[in-house]
């Protein structure tokens, strides 16, 4: 462990661009002295290292798969050094991208643990969809795991970001397609719907502008909450949230290495947002993940 501390902070200070035989300089000093493709040099001597992150990453928090560990309690979101400097070193991220996703693309395309719980069915379907009104956000997975979200917009609308691969082996990322469409060809055997109370027109709009505004944009392998050139599906609807007027508390958690992601998990634990439909799953009680002023 103590190992792969010292590796994490180092990796930091590579891609943060500090140095112990130097004093700390801001990102773009730094860019002016060594350049990118310096910068990129170093932090792909860290390869194996960010392989191993971004695996574990995936695979405990955004996979099919149950992780097991109980949930962290976190007073206020805030990323540790690596985390940190991948959101501040723009620079940097296009040569990492090239790598994480590589890695996401294999872990996406493992075949999956075997799920015998039935999809919903069409009846399941339509009763969703009786109960849903623009503006509420839709959690769905399987296994127990809830692994994808997204905002219902009205009218059979849902803008997305999806890890899936379309025909050219790239990520699908962020586009716009029916609910229905998204439902009848992915299996998905558990649901939460959650609403904001007091959600206005004007906030689905607000919502629905932001989103449309990142379509074409590529899947977020990185898993980076505060960068708008990607997105993971949970970090677009966190994003959309955000510009809504008094926006519901919704935090991120401290992850593995210091990464702050959103999870389905952060969104059931908001006592801000209210249960409206479930299906195959019961909401626990919120504020277990977090601590709300």
């Amino acid at each position: 462990m103590k190992k792969i501390f010292k590796q994490l902070v180092g990796l930091s200070l590579l891609l943060t661009g500090c140095a112990t035989s130097a004093p700390v300089m801001p990102p773009q000093q730094l860019m002016a002295q060594q350049g990118p493709a310096r910068m990129q040099t170093m932090s792909s001597a860290n390869d194996d290292l960010t392989t191993r992150i971004l695996r574990d990453l995936y695979k405990d928090n955004l996979d099919d798969l149950d992780n097991g560990r109980p949930a962290e309690v976190v007073a206020m979101p805030r990323g540790g050094f690596i985390f940190e400097g991948l959101t501040a070193v723009g620079f940097v991220r296009p040569a990492l991208y090239l790598l994480s996703d590589k890695i996401i693309k294999k872990e996406f395309n493992k075949p999956g643990v075997p799920d015998n719980v039935p999809r919903i069915d069409e009846a399941g379907l339509k009763d969703m969809i009786a109960h849903l009104q623009p503006g509420d956000i839709v959690l769905c997975g399987n296994n127990d795991s809830f692994v994808h979200s997204f905002v219902y917009l009205g009218n059979n609308e849902i803008i997305h970001a999806l890890a899936q691969l379309d025909a050219k082996g790239n990520f699908m990322g962020v586009i716009r397609e029916t609910l229905t469409g998204y439902i009848q060809r992915i299996h998905r055997d558990k649901f939460v719907v959650l609403r904001k109370p007091g959600m206005t027109p004007a906030d689905v709009e607000k919502m629905r502008a932001y989103q449309t505004a990142q379509i074409g944009k590529s899947y977020d392998s990185l898993f980076l909450i505060n960068t708008e050139d990607r997105f993971y599906c949970t970090e677009l609807v966190w994003q959309a949230l955000r510009r809504v007027s008094n926006p519901p508390r919704v935090y991120p958690h401290r992850a593995k290495y210091g990464w702050d992601l959103i999870k389905n998990e952060d969104y059931m634990d908001s006592p801000d947002l209210q249960t409206v439909w479930t299906y195959n799953y019961t909401r626990p009680a919120t504020g277990l993940r977090h601590r709300y002023q």
